[in-house]
């Protein structure tokens, strides 16, 4: 195994989405909830030619249920859909449009437990299978665990230590130092990981401003790494893509009754990286790509 390149930034940001929600439990025994995502990264240019743009669509269903007073157990199924968009250009990794519908499945389990007054225990295993339209899913599986430990230092703060280990497709595992956070600064700002299908992409931080109207605006950060299996067409057969990057996001969310809320987020992608490997993982081409905007919006449902 190796440790992941991001480890630095991990060990000081790095927040497990769900150990956040685990340490406020919803008080109904059973909980669904159904999210939708729509995103768009406009074009930006790839350094050594060409450019990219990106639309996305996804959904997530979910589902939790108290066991107990203490104990709390969910599933998750999320189901993604990037259609990426090359403009050939240059002689590099962008010239080759190295590949288009990507396609990415999950199935995860989470449960969460109180320990005395102060401790939550918290896992979440889950199973992905991320490929191009056109190769088998079992190609591109992959999975991992979250897990964490937070101690309530009072009613505001409740942090703890946790670990993330992933296995990767073509690729050594990734294991990262996880710091679980939820931090209510005043009664209207928070400082956590981000929640829900969004905040899933990758681990980060989210600052919250909740005043009192229907209205929450957040400014968060985080990393994303996506890598997916090709299919057997295109310039690297069988092969693996990835595209990683640190976007940096605003959002707006207003509550629509008490059922659904509609967050409406802008940003921008840096730090943008392209990567081509063959079928074994070995690098054909790599590319960095110019600050990348993007918008979108996502729908939740509750009940």
């Amino acid at each position: 195994m190796t440790l992941h390149h991001t480890t630095g930034l991990a060990a000081v940001l790095v927040l497990a989405a769900s150990a956040s929600a685990a340490a406020e439990p919803p008080p109904n025994p059973t909980s669904f909830t159904v999210e939708a995502l729509g995103f768009y990264q406009f074009e930006s240019d790839i350094n050594a030619g060409g450019s990219m743009a990106l639309d996305e669509a996804a959904l997530r269903l979910g589902v939790s249920h108290a066991l107990s007073g203490d104990v709390r157990l969910g599933l998750d199924l999320g189901y993604d859909v990037f259609d990426y968009d090359f403009s050939p250009g240059g002689n590099g990794l962008g010239a080759t449009e190295p590949w288009s519908d990507i396609r990415v499945a999950k199935v995860g389990i989470s449960g969460s437990a109180r320990v005395g007054d102060r401790w939550t225990l918290f896992a979440a295993p889950s199973m992905r299978w991320a490929t191009e339209q056109g190769a088998s899913m079992n190609d591109g599986a992959y999975g991992g665990v979250f897990a964490a430990a937070t101690y309530r230092f009072s009613d505001r703060l409740s942090i703890g230590p946790g670990v993330g280990y992933f296995s990767r497709i073509e690729d050594d595992a990734s294991v990262f130092p996880v710091l679980a956070v939820n931090w209510r600064l005043t009664d209207t700002l928070r400082l956590s990981t981000g929640q829900g299908l969004a905040a899933s992409r990758g681990p980060g931080l989210v600052l919250e401003w909740q005043p009192p109207n229907p209205w929450s605006f957040s400014l968060g950060a985080r990393y994303e790494n996506q890598r997916f299996r090709l299919d057997d067409r295109g310039v690297a057969p069988g092969g693996v893509g990835q595209d990683s990057s640190f976007p940096i996001f605003f959002a707006a969310t207003r509550n629509l009754g008490r059922t659904a809320t509609l967050s409406l987020i802008a940003g921008a992608k840096t730090g943008g990286n392209l990567r081509l490997e063959d079928a074994q993982g070995n690098k054909l081409s790599e590319d960095d790509y110019e600050t990348a905007p993007f918008a979108g919006g996502t729908l939740k449902l509750r009940f």
